[in-house]
């Protein structure tokens, strides 16, 4: 009994070590963010005249919510998380609950704080949890109808604007909501759903990069002729710099890309895969993953939009292949940052 405690002993110890490296890690991560928010908020208030109080509120805020924004892709940091959730249901609940924070932050700071945006709040980050709960002992093997309900908790608020009226300083601000979605899915699925292989990385290696303007390139060939035979897009040039394109790019990345490709990519393609059998799963789960993806483009005007849906899915396939070969979500987001900068630019 004694040369068992003594084995396991090195083991347990160098978990906590490493826990403690990864918490430390965001820890250092939020705080570093924290700083340059000050550094910002001087910046600004050196050429506008802004309220400080609000613009400081505005700029912390912003630092927790992109501290937990990369926090996720660190694995030690999810295995924590994953480890809290499992011994106890009551954590498990609670933790989601501490992204109120950055709300409470700039919502008092700003002197915004609404009865109705903080409802909407709490039930956006609940509900995919509360679906997903039950699960919460076992590995994510097969999809299942809690898994479905939970991806369109995750999807259906943030394309039908039920999260207005949240974010209100300086005015209803859009970029927070897909970034939520991020937070509340990879929360939902990664700690509580223990699902392997979604791949939530934001910054790219080469393969992905090399991967993701292949697929780029393969869209591009076949897109642009649909999409003008279809008649839903018309060339035309416009002045861009360099500096505009890379901004341009940046923005959709982190609040279209990343957020798009975790929920149709890191958890719906990657769940179908792993429910299918047989040679060629892997292609199945991309193609009903992408038709998928074509289907929630349906509620652009004029509705509904079956043209926005054809070439949706059609960017899809390609958003999944570049997933598929890499098993990280920068690859295909790359390719997906491409397409939609160059929609805006020239298309």
């Amino acid at each position: 009994m004694t040369k068992s405690k003594k084995s396991e002993s090195p083991v347990s110890v160098s978990a906590l070590l490493s826990d403690w490296h990864a918490v430390k890690r965001l820890v250092l991560a939020i705080v570093g963010l924290l700083l340059l928010a000050v550094l910002a908020t001087w910046i600004v208030l050196l050429q506008v005249r802004i309220d400080r109080g609000r613009l400081a509120a505005f700029f912390i805020c912003l630092s927790l919510v992109l501290g937990l924004f990369v926090a996720l892709t660190n694995a030690g940091f999810v295995k924590q998380l994953r480890a809290w959730a499992m011994k106890s249901l009551a954590a498990a609940m609670a933790m989601p609950l501490l992204l109120l924070v950055p709300y409470f932050v700039v919502a008092f700071g700003t002197r915004t704080f609404s009865l109705i945006g903080l409802a909407k709040l709490v039930a956006y980050i609940m509900v995919p949890v509360a679906l997903l709960l039950p699960g919460r002992l076992h590995r994510a093997d097969r999809v299942g109808w809690r898994d479905f309900a939970a991806m369109l908790s995750l999807a259906l608020p943030v394309a039908a604007g039920w999260l207005s009226g949240v974010w209100m300083w300086p005015e209803d601000l859009y970029a927070f909501r897909p970034v939520y979605s991020v937070l509340v899915g990879g929360y939902a699925f990664m700690v509580i759903r223990n699902l392997e292989g979604v791949g939530y990385r934001l910054t790219p290696r080469r393969g992905d990069l090399m991967d993701g303007l292949a697929n780029f390139v393969g869209f591009s060939v076949l897109g642009i002729p649909l999409g003008i035979a279809l008649n839903f897009i018309h060339f035309h040039s416009e002045g861009v710099s360099i500096l505009g394109f890379v901004g341009q790019f940046l923005g959709i990345y982190l609040t279209i890309a990343i957020p798009e490709e975790l929920l149709f990519r890191g958890i719906l393609q990657n769940f179908l895969v792993k429910s299918m059998h047989g040679p060629r799963h892997g292609l199945f789960g991309l193609a009903i993953a992408s038709v998928v993806f074509g289907l929630s483009h349906l509620h652009h005007a004029p509705i509904p939009n079956w043209k926005y849906a054809i070439m949706a899915t059609l960017a899809g396939l390609f958003y999944g292949n570049a997933y598929r070969t890499r098993q990280r979500l920068c690859a295909s987001a790359f390719t997906h940052a491409l397409v939609d900068t160059m929609w805006h630019f020239w298309f």
